[in-house]
């Protein structure tokens, strides 16, 4: 199997407004919401602690995390006026999940944050969050 990178921008504990409201005001569908209470998803049946709008760079978990951050930092720089004021009102996070599977070959992926990346995070006030996975590579 091929290491995958899941990077994804969310905006998180917010009860003053619609996850349609944040899609409206972003022009942006996302790519799941997490609604407080309601199960999580199919697979995972335990409750949503918190809402959450989540849009994900892409659904290709196989493309590099360099490729999947140029896709987040051109939607944070093209909605950087109407996204301001919704991170400085509510948590907003990059969630990187890296899943790295034994013995496939490849070297592990490399994660790299820029100047264009400081910037902009240090601007709306976005927080980073890393988790590491090391898999089998076996998929039974």
């Amino acid at each position: 199997m091929k290491n995958e990178i899941v990077l994804r921008f969310g905006i998180w504990r917010f009860n003053d407004i619609t996850h349609d409201e944040i899609s409206r005001i972003l022009g942006v569908t996302p790519s799941f919401v997490l609604i407080r209470g309601e199960p999580r998803n199919p697979k995972i049946p335990m409750p949503a602690k918190e809402n959450g709008w989540l849009l994900e760079a892409t659904s290709d978990t196989t493309t590099s995390f360099e490729e999947q951050m140029n896709i987040l930092l051109k939607f944070f720089e093209e909605k950087k006026d109407v996204l301001k004021p919704l991170c400085e009102k509510y948590y907003s996070e990059i969630s990187c999940a890296v899943f790295t599977y034994f013995g496939n070959e490849e070297s592990t992926p490399w994660l790299h944050l820029d100047t264009r990346y400081n910037n902009l995070v240090k601007e709306l006030n976005i927080e980073f969050d890393v988790d590491l996975y090391c898999m089998p590579n076996d998929p039974s």
